[in-house]
This record gives structure tokens, C-alpha cells and sequence, in this order.
């Protein structure tokens, strides 16, 4: 990947042992929505067999576009976390990864301990994922309640 590739998504990581203490308000200082997933702290190396150290996964949606550089000084200045982040090809591919929903054979986690901030809107954003079981949801509310 080139280091100056350009986006206005990306995905990072943040270990719970590096982590300033507080990383929400950090994060909020920085006016960049952004969600977090919960404590990956179940997680097992397969090479191993021994768990993971815990981190989070962890993704900015920015209004404008920035680069590779850009953000990795982000996240490694004010988050103390790895250099390395990533192009978010598919939002719905990293929700999923936040709680292991696709992956049955790793540790799957509590979409409850998802973190946001900064006007992410956590629940419009699970709508366009998935308008047509939003759509089914209403209905099936619709006729539940009698409603017309």
C-alpha cells in the first residue's frame, strides 16, 4: 500500500496496556468521529495458542481525506498506539470484526461495548448496513402494535 494513499476511513489499533488512561477524552479533543471496539481481550495467537495482548480495533471517519501519515501520527502521538493503520474498505466488514459476528471460530464480543464519539451515530450507521432489516424491524413492529 502506498504510505500516501488518501481516505476518509480508516482503522487502527490500541492496546489496553499503552492506552492513555484517558483515551475517550483524547479522542473527543480530536473532533474525529470515530468507533471502538470492545476489548479484544480473548483473543488467541493460533501459532501460540496463548492470548493476544488486549487491544481494541478502531476506526475515524473523517469529513475531508487524509493520508497514511496523517493518521498514523495520530493514533501512535495521541493514542500511544501502533504506526500501522489501514484503509476501511468495508465498514460493515469492521463492525463485524469489532464482535467476531462472522468469524464463529474466534471469541465473539458484546456489541453493548462498542464505544463512539464525536457525533458518530452509531445507529443510523447500523441502519444503512442493514436498511432492509431496519425496514423488516418497522414492519414487523407495525403489525405487532396494530398500528396504521
Amino acid at each position: 500500500m502506498a504510505k500516501e494513499q488518501r481516505s476518509n476511513k480508516w482503522s487502527f489499533l490500541i492496546y489496553e496496556e499503552s492506552k492513555p488512561e484517558d483515551y475517550l477524552n483524547i479522542l473527543e479533543e480530536l473532533h474525529i468521529p470515530f468507533i471502538l471496539s470492545p476489548w479484544h481481550d480473548k483473543d488467541i495467537d493460533k501459532q501460540t495458542g496463548e492470548f493476544k495482548k488486549s487491544h481494541k480495533h478502531g476506526a475515524f471517519f473523517f469529513d475531508s481525506l487524509k493520508s497514511y501519515s496523517q493518521v498514523s501520527n495520530i493514533v501512535n502521538d495521541k493514542l500511544n498506539g501502533p504506526e500501522h493503520v489501514e484503509v476501511v474498505m468495508s465498514p460493515t466488514g469492521l463492525f463485524d470484526y469489532f464482535t467476531h459476528a462472522e468469524n464463529p471460530d474466534k471469541t465473539p464480543y458484546n456489541i453493548e461495548d462498542i464505544e463512539v464519539g464525536c457525533g458518530f451515530n452509531l445507529e443510523k450507521f447500523l441502519m444503512d448496513m442493514n436498511p432492509s432489516d431496519f425496514i423488516h424491524e418497522v414492519v414487523d413492529i407495525t403489525e405487532e402494535k396494530d398500528f396504521t
